[in-house]
C-alpha cells in the first residue's frame, strides 16, 4: 500500500474495498460453499451508493454486511486511490456480470436473475442457453414493483430462489432495493452468492443499450445513461450524487478525527 497526500487507510467511507482484479473475484465466487457460509452478497460502489451510505440506514447495513465491496463509479475509485486504497481496477457490474456467467456451468452452479422486465429474463435466458445451460439449469422471477413492501410476493421470490437450489443469485432491479432486500432476507435465502447489479442484467440481456468503451475507460458511461434515460436518471446523477461530496467530506473528518 502506498502512500499519498492524502495519507493511507484501511477503510474509505467506513468501507474495505475489494483490492483484487475482476478475474480474482470470479473464481472466488465459484468456490463451492459450506453449510455455514450463508449469503456471500458483492455490492459495486457507485456516487450514488455513497451518497446514499449517508441518508439509509438500511443500505449502510446491507453494504456493511457484504462478503466483497467493488469499486464501481470513476470518482470513488479515483478517491480511494488518492486515500491510499490498494485497489488494483475498477470493477463495474456490468464488466463483472458477464465474466461470471462465462465461469458458470450447467454442472456446478444453478444461477437465478431477479428481473426487472420478460424481456430481460427472455434475453438472459438465449444468453444461458448460448452458455450450454440447460433450460431446469437456471430460474428467474420478475417480482411486481413494490414487491418488497408485500411479504407474500417476497415468500413467493425466496421459495423460487429456493426452488431453484440457487448458487448464484443477479439481483437486477436498483439500489438500494437489491442490496436492502437481500440483506432483510439473508437467513431465508440460505446459502448462496448474490451479486446486486443492476442495469448490467439489461446490459447483457440486451434491452438496455450501455455506453461505448470510449465513454466506459474515461468514467463517462453516466453521461452516456442520462443522455439515453433522461427522465429516470437525471435525478440521480445530477441532483441527487451531489451528496457524494458531502459523503467526501464527512469521510475525511472521520480520518482526521480517528487519526
Amino acid at each position: 500500500m502506498t502512500e499519498d497526500r492524502l495519507g493511507s487507510r484501511d477503510k474509505i467511507f467506513g468501507l474495505s474495498f475489494y483490492e483484487y482484479s475482476d478475474d480474482a473475484l470470479v473464481e472466488q465466487a465459484l468456490s463451492p460453499l459450506s453449510e455455514t457460509d450463508g449469503v456471500k452478497l458483492v455490492v459495486t460502489a457507485n456516487t450514488d451508493h455513497v451518497s446514499n451510505l449517508y441518508k439509509n440506514a438500511e443500505f449502510r447495513r446491507a453494504y456493511d454486511s457484504a462478503w466483497s465491496v467493488t469499486i464501481d463509479g470513476m470518482p470513488v475509485f479515483l478517491y480511494a486511490k488518492l486515500c491510499g486504497a490498494a485497489v488494483k481496477q475498477r470493477i463495474p457490474g456490468a464488466d463483472l456480470f458477464p465474466k461470471l456467467l462465462d465461469a458458470l456451468t450447467d454442472k456446478n452452479h444453478r444461477p437465478f436473475f431477479v428481473c426487472s422486465s420478460q424481456a430481460t429474463a427472455d434475453g438472459l435466458a438465449v444468453q444461458m442457453t448460448a452458455r450450454g445451460f440447460t433450460e431446469a439449469g437456471f430460474g428467474y422471477a420478475i417480482p411486481p414493483f413494490g414487491f418488497e413492501k408485500q411479504p407474500s410476493h417476497t415468500r413467493d421470490l425466496l421459495s423460487a430462489i429456493r426452488d431453484n437450489r440457487t448458487t448464484h443469485l443477479f439481483m437486477g432491479i436498483g439500489a438500494p432495493k437489491s442490496e436492502i432486500w437481500v440483506n432483510q432476507n439473508r437467513s431465508a435465502l440460505g446459502h448462496l452468492y448474490a451479486f446486486c447489479f443492476g442495469a448490467a442484467l439489461e446490459f447483457t440481456a440486451g434491452t438496455k443499450t450501455r455506453a461505448p468503451k470510449v465513454f466506459r475507460l474515461v468514467g463517462m458511461e453516466w453521461f452516456w445513461r442520462v443522455a439515453t434515460e433522461p427522465r429516470r436518471l437525471f435525478k440521480r446523477y445530477f441532483i441527487s450524487s451531489w451528496g457524494f461530496f458531502s459523503a467526501v467530506v464527512a469521510d475525511l473528518n472521520q480520518s482526521r478525527i480517528s487519526s
